[in-house]
């Protein structure tokens, strides 16, 4: 079977690569090769092809140009999409979560060319593959908690089984940047070369693969699949409903907006704020007052004025 021949946007699809493979780059530089929820949807569809035709063999998953491989989920959106309306993360995650599916389920090796930076979600691609090479200069780090996201959508399931619990936590609760050497010595990827070599190396694996049983290779892959299988649906499914419920409140939105505005966070304050008993998902208070002039429900309990009519609500002059 062959797939149908398609146009992306934000994604580039390259058959004949190499023998019997597909290079799949993320085509977004301009914003690091951030994805979109636009791009994981066209990832999907080019994996989906790629499972599908019987002349693609091998998938190559990297990024467009020479500064990034991929730097997780694109800011922006997360702020201004889904920070205003939290509960539409719920779809949003089901997508990722479909994408990193297929990755584990195509039936085919995945392997990473990272040919730069690799941030939040792009190291979650990078655990949910099979194989990966970097370049030599190439930087890792989990910024989650810098922005309020909290890295659970493939480094808590999947990075401790390449480098173990105590290498998880220092590289995601500190939010660490690493080099790819320590990447390499951590167990992330299996090699690092010079960025000249990069694409020989990997064609270098790819011919070693050439010369094996496809089927042996096939099969291998649903056994490693196991380890992943049994951490990851659970998980993300919690995952979703932590994002889903928190993505609009004061952390992630001080942390993405710091990130936005080129300023520094100030989780500082908001943990003092928090020690006074300040509650950071209802900073003023549940949402339990409502305004005796215009009867509108569901106001801050701390609420001062009313948010649509601006009465002053009879609890402040107490």
């Amino acid at each position: 079977m062959k797939a149908a021949t398609r146009t992306y946007h934000d994604i580039l699809y390259e058959k004949g690569w190499h023998d019997h493979t597909v290079l799949i780059s993320i085509n977004r530089k301009d914003e690091h090769n951030s994805y979109r929820l636009e791009t994981l949807k066209e990832l999907i569809q080019a994996f989906d092809d790629a499972m599908m035709d019987d002349e693609v063999q091998f998938i190559v998953l990297t990024g467009a140009g020479e500064k990034a491989f991929c730097t997780g989920g694109n800011v922006d959106e997360y702020a201004n999409t889904y920070g205003p309306k939290p509960n539409s993360w719920w779809g949003w995650g089901e997508i990722y979560g479909r994408f990193m599916t297929v990755i584990m389920h195509c039936g085919k090796p995945v392997i990473s060319r990272i040919n730069g930076t690799v941030a939040g979600g792009g190291l979650e691609f990078v655990t949910a593959g099979d194989l990966a090479i970097a370049a030599d200069d190439a930087r890792f780090l989990s910024p989650g908690p810098r922005v309020g996201m909290t890295s659970v959508g493939g480094l808590s399931q999947w990075l401790p089984l390449h480098c173990g619990l105590k290498h998880t936590a220092e590289l995601v609760m500190l939010s660490s940047e690493i080099t790819a050497k320590k990447a390499h010595e951590w167990g992330i990827v299996n090699e690092t070369v010079p960025r000249a070599q990069l694409d020989a190396k990997v064609k270098e694996y790819l011919d070693r693969m050439l010369e094996l049983s496809p089927t042996s290779l096939q099969y291998f892959k649903v056994h490693l699949n196991w380890w992943k299988d049994l951490v990851w649906s659970p998980t993300w499914e919690h995952a979703k409903e932590f994002f889903s419920l928190n993505a609009g409140s004061m952390e992630p939105m001080e942390g993405l907006n710091a990130f936005l505005e080129k300023r520094p966070r100030r989780y500082r304050a908001i943990r003092n704020r928090m020690a006074e008993g300040m509650d950071p998902h209802y900073p003023f208070g549940p949402s339990s007052t409502k305004c005796p002039k215009c009867s509108a429900e569901y106001l801050p309990s701390q609420s001062v004025f009313c948010l649509q009519c601006g009465a002053r609500l009879a609890k402040a002059t107490q």
